[in-house]
């Protein structure tokens, strides 16, 4: 396995990320898990394709898009905070060539600047 998978901790050390996935239906859930598992063996340079992009605007933040039901997830991550870690920051949904929440990619950049400060900020995701 090349990659592990993180999620990002609140300060109370509580996965908001898990929160989100949760809340997907299970055909969503699955697809999430076979875009996460074709990307645990293969460099990042090989992610690409039609599901792993990076966030224009936002450096260092990239995106997991895929379908539902008719919605467009967009979930946002980076790399780290150690060698070989993709850590989820925040997930969300495409309304209308727009983020929900709206401020995703912002939040996305505070939680990566601080899983880089504190590492614990980010543990294995549960799926």
């Amino acid at each position: 396995m090349l990659w592990t998978f993180k999620c990002f901790l609140n300060a109370r050390g509580v996965d908001l990320f898990d929160i989100w996935y949760n809340e997907l239906s299970d055909q969503g859930q699955a697809k999430l898990d076979v875009i996460v598992e074709h990307f645990r063996d293969k460099p990042h340079t090989k992610w690409g394709g039609n599901y792993f992009f990076p966030l224009t605007g936002y450096s260092g933040i990239f995106e997991i898009k895929f379908r539902d039901a008719n919605v467009v997830y967009r979930p946002l991550g980076c790399f780290g905070p150690d060698r070989r870690d993709f850590t989820f920051l925040i997930g969300a949904r495409e309304q209308g060539d727009e983020f929900l929440p709206p401020n995703a990619p912002v939040i996305a950049m505070q939680r990566m600047e601080i899983i880089k400060a504190v590492r614990t900020r980010a543990h294995e995701c549960n799926f």
